[in-house]
């Protein structure tokens, strides 16, 4: 009979840990991935809401009251409008002035600011712009409008387009 035991230590080998590593990583990444995917589909979503709100307010309050369309769009021209809904997720409103980012500093220096200033120098900051446009057509020097165009950029999708209907 042999006394001599074999010795084998329990435990992982590099090999086993490498591999154990990369799929770390890779569900990592994985799960990264799919949580930004998300991110940019909720943000759209936001984005098409807003427009269709707006339209909404445009074609069946402000048409069927005025007869003619606004020559700029604020929050005060459609009131049947939740507020926020002006506000694109990186923090910049329809129908407000975009601010150079020096502009923005000084409001957030002064104190004279809100959690949406902050927000659109990070953006301005970040290379972005307005995602709302509202381009109205065939205006009279009184600012009575026949036509209009309502866009949001959008960033999964392409640009998304409401038109004035045919009156």
């Amino acid at each position: 009979m042999n006394s001599a035991k074999t010795s084998r230590q329990s435990g992982f080998t590099v090999i086993e840990l490498i591999v154990i590593a990369a799929v770390c990583a890779l569900a990592a990444f994985l799960v990264f991935f799919q949580i930004n995917k998300l991110t940019v589909a909720n943000q759209d979503a936001q984005r098409k809401t807003a427009i269709n709100a707006m339209y909404y307010a445009l074609e069946e309050v402000y048409y069927k009251e005025h007869s003619y369309y606004p020559s700029t769009l604020t929050k005060s021209t459609l009131p049947s409008v939740d507020p926020s809904l002006f506000t694109d997720p990186d923090g910049f409103t329809l129908g407000q002035d975009v601010l150079s980012k020096d502009e923005l500093q000084k409001l957030i220096n002064n104190g004279n600011t809100s959690d949406d200033t902050a927000k659109r120098l990070t953006s301005l900051n970040a290379g972005k712009e307005p995602n709302y446009h509202y381009e109205p057509s065939d205006c009279s020097t009184d600012g009575k409008c026949k036509s209009y165009t309502l866009r949001a950029d959008l960033v999964g999708e392409a640009q998304y387009v409401k038109k004035s209907r045919s009156h």
